[in-house]
């Protein structure tokens, strides 16, 4: 999947670019490098139509409520699916540690690459 990118004439979920600056948030005197990066975040509607249909499809356990959901059980005949991100990427940072000792990591889940309806 590739899910959709917010191009501001569609309100279905989608990836709206946002750009974090290190120095902003007051993280620059820690973090070497990078002194920012693009973190994304996910916006929109979920109309009951499109539940995994942007981009990736539903995880597992989405899967395994939406059956339910499709057959009105209660607690779920209701339940409304959130725009939520369905792909993280990695980032590689260079930081100091609490020894000032200088740290390159690649950090899990900083990115997000694709947006999608869940349960």
């Amino acid at each position: 999947g590739s899910g959709l990118e917010c191009d501001g004439k569609v309100n279905i979920c989608c990836k709206k670019q946002f750009f974090v600056s290190f120095k902003d948030i007051g993280w620059n005197d820690w973090i070497i490098a990078p002194s920012g990066y693009h973190a994304n975040y996910c916006e929109g509607e979920c109309p009951s139509h499109i539940a995994g249909t942007s981009g990736s499809s539903l995880s597992f356990h989405s899967t395994v409520i939406n059956h339910y959901r499709m057959r009105g059980h209660s607690p779920f005949a209701n339940l409304k699916s959130c725009c939520v991100p369905t792909k993280l990427r990695p980032m590689s940072m260079l930081y100091y540690d609490d020894g000032q000792n200088i740290i390159k990591k690649d950090i899990q889940n900083m990115i997000v690459e694709e947006c999608g309806c869940e349960f």
